[in-house]
């Protein structure tokens, strides 16, 4: 019996410690299912949390040498600006930097002024990286001063060119933002570099860039960089306009031609010389001035010379040629420059009778721009006074 006694005790003992064990890993898993719950539920709301963030950045400036970065939150939650982080692409030696902001902007309010109280300052001269971070880990990221990271595309537009000497001349520069990380740009700036190409000439800024730089450009817009220019030249005058943004990706750049055209009309004289004096010159002297020509286009013309010629003696005659040079001999010395075409002559079976005739020449191989002098060179046949009277002239460029 009191064996018996002591086995019911062990027994009753055994059950309590095995009872007692089993409720223990229970409770022990039901907390732990619950925790893991808890935990669950905590992580999902997390990150429900953070596929609901909707920010953006509106701005970045530099002031007093810092960053002056805003923030609009879009969606319908707190956000908490965590951390700036920052490379100085103009100085990657330097290695990123972290800055903590531990700003909150609540729904459809903007934070401003980011960057304004942290201990850095920054060359305005250089490019930098820079991503904001929530405490929810989402991620904005975005280049100042900077287009380094992969080629945008650039449009460089024309407005005319080509033109007359003189002549004004529009540039506009379109700028999209297409990086393939889908970074935004900020602080954008243009560069404009100007060569000639031939010709002889002088090109003018007369206002731009306009704007002197872009506040924000996202993945995806576009914007435009205004120039004006006064182009000076000659005709053929060419001159190259190459745009580029300020420390941006290397040879990422648009460039276009303008081009001075004169379109200068023929040059035409009509002239009625006075009557040159009379000759008794048988080899031949130099008339006054005819006319003056200077060629514009072809360096070539024609001539016409017509008038009235007579002598004194029944049976003798009056004759001339046409002369031309870029300087002018006086009347009544011997003939000189050149002579072109043949010489017209007349004539009289009595005397002083006037007859009329026309010498039309065509020259070739003038300097375009350079004036020529026309004269004729007036003779008598074999004797006696030659005179020349209402003398008419016409020279054009063919």
């Amino acid at each position: 019996m009191h064996r018996r006694g002591i086995s019911t005790v062990v027994g009753a003992v055994f059950f309590i410690i095995i009872f007692t064990t089993a409720v223990t890993f229970v409770t022990y898993d039901m907390n732990l299912l619950n925790n893991f719950t808890d935990a669950f539920v905590t992580k999902s709301q997390s990150d429900a949390d953070a596929n609901h963030e909707e920010f953006s950045i509106t701005k970045v400036a530099v002031d007093s040498n810092k960053f002056n970065i805003t923030v609009q939150n879009s969606g319908n939650i707190p956000i908490t600006i965590n951390r700036l982080w920052i490379l100085d692409k103009s100085n990657i030696t330097s290695g990123v930097s972290k800055y903590d902001v531990n700003q909150v902007v609540y729904p459809g309010n903007s934070l401003t002024k980011i960057g304004q109280n942290l201990p850095l300052y920054i060359n305005s001269t250089h490019g930098y990286d820079l991503k904001l971070v929530t405490m929810r880990g989402n991620v904005k990221e975005f280049f100042a001063n900077s287009a380094s990271q992969s080629p945008v595309y650039l449009q460089l537009f024309v407005l005319p060119n080509s033109g007359p000497n003189n002549f004004n001349t529009t540039l506009l520069l379109g700028v999209t933002n297409n990086m393939t990380n889908g970074g935004a740009l900020s602080n954008i700036q243009a560069n404009m570099v100007v060569q000639n190409l031939t010709g002889f000439g002088k090109t003018t800024l007369i206002s731009g860039p306009i704007p002197t730089s872009y506040p924000l450009l996202n993945n995806g817009d576009l914007t435009f960089f205004k120039w004006d220019y006064k182009i000076n030249g000659t005709s053929g005058y060419k001159v190259n306009f190459q745009a580029s943004l300020k420390n941006g990706y290397l040879y990422n750049n648009a460039s276009q031609n303008v081009v001075v055209i004169t379109s200068v009309k023929p040059q035409i004289n009509f002239t009625s010389p006075t009557n040159p004096t009379t000759t008794t010159s048988t080899t031949g002297v130099m008339s006054n001035l005819f006319a003056t020509f200077t060629p514009q286009v072809t360096g070539r013309a024609e001539i016409a010379i017509c008038g009235q010629m007579q002598n004194s003696i029944a049976g003798d005659g009056a004759k001339f040629d046409v002369r031309y040079g870029t300087s002018l001999i006086s009347e009544g010395t011997a003939v000189g420059n050149t002579v072109v075409g043949t010489t017209k002559s007349m004539t009289s079976s009595t005397a002083a009778q006037s007859q009329t005739d026309c010498n039309v020449v065509q020259v070739t191989g003038l300097t375009v721009n350079q004036k020529i002098f026309i004269q004729i060179g007036k003779y008598a046949v074999t004797g006696g006074t030659a005179t020349f009277s209402n003398f008419n002239v016409s020279v054009k460029e063919i």
